[in-house]
């Protein structure tokens, strides 16, 4: 009855002692990485499913450089929409543009009020169809939040790099 009930506390304790070495890898490395907030970096690495099990700084690197693709394949994507978004606002300000020369051109050759307002009250309708959310009150970089993340995590990743290369010297 004695071994089982060893192998139980056996069982009951190695996730603790797994996570204390995991966790002691990831301060350690988090404490000596150059210019890395030491809070982002253990947040960084301890969430990641790969970072938490790592056993070494190779594979703390790996995980690193992976979350860098994953967070930079997002901020593409959302730039993508942007883009999306502005070049459709484009697209509307350009026939707001054509609405109006066609009005000015009806007034040019004196046709009657009852054909440019129309054209006119149309255009002004045209901005309304972009967004506003998107450009409302915009004084700052639309990006900020992904470029910001995205330097970190890269920074990470080199960190660990230089950590990496500079054991070997």
């Amino acid at each position: 009855m004695q071994p089982c009930v060893v192998l139980l506390l056996t069982l009951a304790i190695l996730p603790s002692l797994v996570a204390s070495t995991t966790s002691s890898l990831i301060n350690t490395t988090c404490s000596k990485a150059p210019n890395v907030s030491y809070d982002h970096c253990v947040n960084v690495l301890s969430a990641d499913p790969a970072g938490a099990p790592a056993t070494d700084q190779r594979r703390l690197l790996i995980a690193a450089a992976k979350r860098t693709v994953h967070s930079v394949t997002s901020t593409v994507h959302i730039m993508s929409d942007l883009i999306q978004e502005l070049n459709t606002c484009i697209q509307y300000y350009q026939r707001m543009g054509e609405l109006t020369v066609g009005a000015i051109d009806d007034l040019r050759e004196g046709r009657d009020a009852g054909l440019i307002y129309p054209k006119l009250r149309e255009a002004s309708d045209e901005p309304l169809r972009c967004d506003t959310a998107f450009f409302h009150g915009v004084k700052k970089n639309l990006m900020e939040k992904e470029d910001s993340e995205n330097k970190n995590l890269a920074h990470l990743a080199s960190s660990i790099t230089f950590l990496l290369f500079n054991r070997r010297s």
